[in-house]
């Protein structure tokens, strides 16, 4: 049974008028609220001060350029969920993309129904993180002396390249960072590393976490993405 998606506070900056009527009314039909734009510059006047959970921004905008909203907007927002719906589908796009912030990249077309179960999936995972952070204490992680410990006690030593991923993920935007965000963070090349060999990391990670005091599912996968930290971690 699927898990029911919370009410969310959403903005959409598209410029096709159409379309962001569209896929308005379609998230206002599932039940969340929805600030619909037309342009970057419109996001000061009409949302500035809102609490928001989820971002859906295009990238060719009239103005400011998509990309350079979705940086400005992750800045300002760095919990809140961000999509980018875009025509732009090369490779090189994309990376820039997440690399500015953005959770999910979608190239259009792209079907509305599809779009609002991609916001009802990140509506989830706020909901579920949120609901770790505030049931277990978090874990303080010593840079210096590449140790993991909760409350000061039960100091859990790392390696150098456990201590810069969990770093990279502890910073990370929501908690969440790309297979070729780690993989940088390693010194390999993101093109042809092994994800395996990242997979492998990431597992002996997760053990230490736990031996430090952390609770199952501290570290999740993001199917297609990376991995997303669900338990806070104090970097000293």
């Amino acid at each position: 049974m699927a898990t029911p998606v919370p009410q969310l506070n959403i903005v959409l900056v598209e410029d096709h008028d159409i379309l962001r009527h569209m896929v308005k009314q379609a998230l206002e039909e599932a039940g969340h609220q929805v600030v619909a734009l037309s342009c970057a510059e419109e996001l000061e006047d009409e949302a500035h001060g809102l609490p928001v959970d989820v971002f859906l921004i295009d990238l060719n905008l009239p103005g400011e350029d998509g990309l350079s909203l979705t940086e400005r907007v992750r800045s300002a927002y760095p919990l809140a969920g961000l999509i980018v719906v875009t025509a732009r589908s090369s490779l090189k796009d994309k990376l820039e993309g997440y690399a500015r912030g953005a959770d999910l990249y979608l190239s259009k077309p792209v079907e509305v129904p599809e779009l609002c179960a991609a916001v009802a999936a990140l509506g989830r995972r706020r909901q579920r993180v949120g609901e770790l952070l505030e049931q277990h204490p978090g874990l303080t992680l010593s840079q210096q002396q590449m140790s993991l410990s909760k409350n000061g006690h039960k100091a859990v030593s790392l390696s150098a390249a456990e201590t810069a991923i969990l770093i990279t993920l502890a910073r990370a935007p929501g908690q969440r960072a790309a297979y070729w965000q780690i993989a940088e963070t390693l010194g390999l090349d993101p093109q042809t590393y092994a994800k395996a060999s990242l997979e492998v990391r990431i597992v002996r990670l997760r053990k230490k976490l736990l031996e430090a005091g952390a609770e199952t599912g501290c570290i999740e996968a993001v199917r297609g993405h990376g991995y997303q930290l669900c338990v806070a971690v104090q970097v000293v």
